[in-house]
């Protein structure tokens, strides 16, 4: 195996099964690792995401779980091209958990209009129970989310996105929160972070009239 540039991998002869373009240096050695390993990567990536307001991400090579991520409902999508781009290797299947209704709809729809192919999978038994001295928050949604990339869902289409007035009023109280009570957004903003279409802070900045000149609306 040789490990080289873009740049001279041109010149390079080597009569051996794997010349290894170098780019981002993790998922280089990541790859350097399976090849040598026998996992070459020949088989498509599967995905499983455990959704929530921070959804875990597996990564998984035929049986071999290869990454794991913890992310913003935002950088799902742009987590997946990366993971692709890295592994030089085409993602066959995602699979994302049934649960947080709003934030698997706002998932499902923005990996659908990246292309992905997308399946639902009923999550239930997929978080597993952790013990003592563990932090337990991440590590629980990383397994759901290994257990969910094998198990066959659904293939899904795009979701509407219609939040209830409970899950409105969750939201501005998440506002109030994560501006340390200087800021609770109205109801019209809450609704379109519900729908995906902005960010909790970006409503925040809105709502304060600090983005693009929009003065607040009134509840």
């Amino acid at each position: 195996m040789v490990i080289t540039t873009a740049g001279e991998a041109q010149s390079i002869d080597w009569a051996g099964g794997h010349l290894l373009i170098f780019d981002d240096p993790q998922g280089t050695i990541d790859r350097a690792i399976n090849i040598i390993r026998g996992n070459g990567h020949s088989e498509p990536l599967v995905i499983g995401i455990d959704p929530g307001r921070r959804p875990g991400i597996a990564v998984l090579s035929g049986d071999m779980v290869i990454a794991v991520y913890q992310v913003g409902v935002t950088e799902v999508e742009p987590t997946l091209r990366k993971v692709a781009h890295e592994y030089h290797a085409n993602i066959s299947t995602i699979r994302i958990g049934s649960g947080a209704r709003l934030m698997t709809a706002q998932i499902i729809n923005t990996l659908l209009e990246g292309g992905f192919k997308v399946e639902l999978v009923d999550e239930t038994g997929t978080t597993p129970y952790v013990g003592k001295n563990i932090h337990t928050s991440q590590v629980r949604d990383i397994i759901a989310a290994i257990n969910i990339a094998r198990i066959k869902g659904e293939p899904v289409g795009k979701r509407e996105i219609e939040p209830s007035k409970g899950e409105i009023r969750v939201i501005q109280e998440s506002s109030r929160s994560q501006s340390e009570g200087r800021a609770t957004i109205p109801k019209y903003l809450a609704r379109r972070v519900a729908r995906g279409e902005i960010t909790l802070d970006e409503a925040i900045e809105m709502h304060k009239g600090h983005l693009n000149g929009v003065s607040p609306e009134t509840k």
